[in-house]
């Protein structure tokens, strides 16, 4: 597959537009029913997608990159934001090679939080560290329930127990 790159879309672009001011033309000078003005109009339509292509430009070069965080950072430090008691789904089931990063699953939100170290296969009681805790924290208040997903499958289901501020 070939990647168009911005010569190719100026281009397009500019034949885009060639062809909608056409259509005006073609339009203007039409009699009213007539299929030379239905075409016109066709023409004059195409610069819909070169208005499109114009704003996604503008927004890629002149607004500032907002780039959402994936994951954690993985040399930054750890720092506990909720105590939870999680119990795995099948016990003795290793919750997978991701189980020190996983989202939690409320409803119908996922929250991305992780471990100090990688949950064990029995039930145990853990800080986490949540990757937005100023999003995730007000849905996690005392004794809140919640399941626990690895790599697409829920794998434990656990009740908050101790935020930080509490």
């Amino acid at each position: 597959m070939k990647i168009v790159d911005s010569r190719r879309r100026q281009v397009v672009m500019a034949v885009l537009l060639a062809l909608a001011a056409a259509g005006a033309g073609i339009r203007h000078w039409a009699d009213n029913p007539s299929l030379a003005r239905d075409i016109g109009t066709l023409l004059l339509v195409l610069w819909l997608p070169a208005v499109g292509n114009l704003v996604g430009f503008a927004v890629r070069k002149l607004a500032p990159r907002l780039r959402r965080a994936d994951g954690f950072d993985p040399n930054s430090a750890f720092e506990a934001h909720v105590r939870v008691e999680i119990v795995p789904v099948r016990p003795g089931a290793p919750a997978g090679p991701a189980a020190r990063d996983f989202v939690l699953v409320i409803g119908h939100e996922g929250f991305r939080a992780r471990t100090p170290r990688p949950l064990a296969a029995t039930a145990e009681t853990v800080e986490l560290q949540l990757l937005r805790p100023g999003v995730a924290l007000p849905r996690l208040g005392p004794d809140a329930a919640f399941d626990v997903m690895v790599s697409g499958q829920i794998v434990a289901s656990g009740r908050v127990r101790a935020t930080a501020s509490s």
